[in-house]
């Protein structure tokens, strides 16, 4: 099961999205995929401009399709003028994540074994632990809090 975001530019309007998503559709289902769900995100502020566009429609669309196809769709999809980005990712739906790739700064920081790499619930547990300790270690108590606000007051 593959995911697919693309950005349709502001200048066309939200009564031209079905147009542009019966198009990716098209594409889907010639190359033997099928369409699970299609959600329109909204319009939304770009990171970036591109191609003189500030903002753009976002849409989601879950779809299933044999991974040999995936490289010609993505070739497609690049081809559509009506297409400012897109991205193809791989969807889990048992566990309703997208599939994650952990760098080698994360695990140095996060401090995990090799073994717990491969499952990413226990790198995100180790996130919150971290995260927990380092507020705990934070607290002040009030005579150092008393001795900081004297040293801020001091001209």
């Amino acid at each position: 099961m593959y995911e697919l975001l693309y950005i349709v530019p502001s200048p066309l309007t939200e009564k031209d999205l079905p147009i542009v998503s019966e198009k990716v559709k098209i594409f889907v289902e010639k190359l033997g995929g099928k369409i699970l769900k299609e959600e329109n995100l909204g319009n939304k502020k770009l990171a970036y401009q591109i191609k003189q566009n500030f903002r753009g429609f976002y849409v989601l669309v879950n779809f299933e399709m044999e991974t040999e196809k995936i490289k010609e769709l993505n070739n497609k999809l690049k081809l559509m003028p009506e297409i400012l980005r897109h991205m193809i990712t791989i969807f889990i739906p048992k566990i309703g994540v997208r599939k994650q790739r952990i760098s080698k700064k994360e695990v140095k920081d996060d401090f995990c074994e090799l073994s717990e790499l491969k499952n990413p619930k226990v790198v995100s547990e180790k996130r919150e632990e971290k995260k927990i300790e380092e507020k705990s270690n934070k607290k002040i108590n009030l005579k150092n809090l008393g001795e900081k606000i004297d040293d801020l007051f001091k001209i």
